[in-house]
């Protein structure tokens, strides 16, 4: 009887310590994907082509202040339960100094917070050259004091637009070790402009 229990006993503690033990050990840290998001750049410029040659600049810059989430959420999905390769996406949040600023049009906005949706590919199995190892999205948000966005807390019972942002800088970056900004999209008091990064 007693041998049963501990058979019993064993059983039932082996498959939470393999679950953790496998989340554990599969994939980077959450520091990582932290690492990646300090890497953003904390100030540039980007300008903004209009059709009558009437072409705006817009800069920012920004000082990282404290994370909202003490560190970055991880989400994997298995697509085969039988293969070790998984999706891998995470999202991080960091809020910036007093002082940081976005300046677009003779007007100066604060910048209060950077949000990062990024994937991890290089768990997927894929070798691909086409495929980057990191996809990272990056959106760089003023007026946003409690980093709540992008969707409207409460939305849709408390009504109007989904989206909490009516002005932020986003950008994609496929390769960390640059951090090279692409397809930038300014949005501006809820209208949108594709911008391209001026690199001085």
């Amino acid at each position: 009887m007693r041998n049963m229990l501990i058979v019993l006993f064993v059983s039932l503690l082996l498959p939470a310590f393999s679950s953790a033990h496998s989340k554990k050990s599969h994939g980077p840290e959450p520091k990582v994907y932290r690492d990646l998001t300090l890497k953003i750049r904390e100030k540039g410029i980007f300008r903004v082509y209009m059709p009558d040659g009437r072409h705006q600049e817009v800069n920012y810059e920004f000082k990282f202040g404290e994370p909202v989430y003490a560190e970055p959420i991880i989400n994997d999905i298995h697509l085969d339960p039988t293969k070790p390769q998984v999706l891998r996406s995470f999202w991080d949040r960091i809020m910036l100094q007093d002082g940081s600023f976005f300046e677009i049009g003779g007007e100066r906005l604060p910048l209060t917070c950077v949000f990062v949706s990024g994937q991890d590919n290089r768990l997927s199995g894929s070798d691909s050259p086409l495929v980057p190892d990191f996809i990272l999205r990056v959106y760089i948000v003023a007026n946003d004091f409690a980093c709540q966005g992008p969707i409207r807390p409460g939305w849709p019972s408390t009504g109007g637009k989904k989206e909490n942002w009516d002005t932020y800088l986003h950008y994609e970056v496929r390769d960390p070790t640059i951090m090279l900004p692409s397809d930038a999209v300014i949005r501006y008091r809820w209208n949108e402009f594709n911008a391209v990064l001026i690199d001085r």
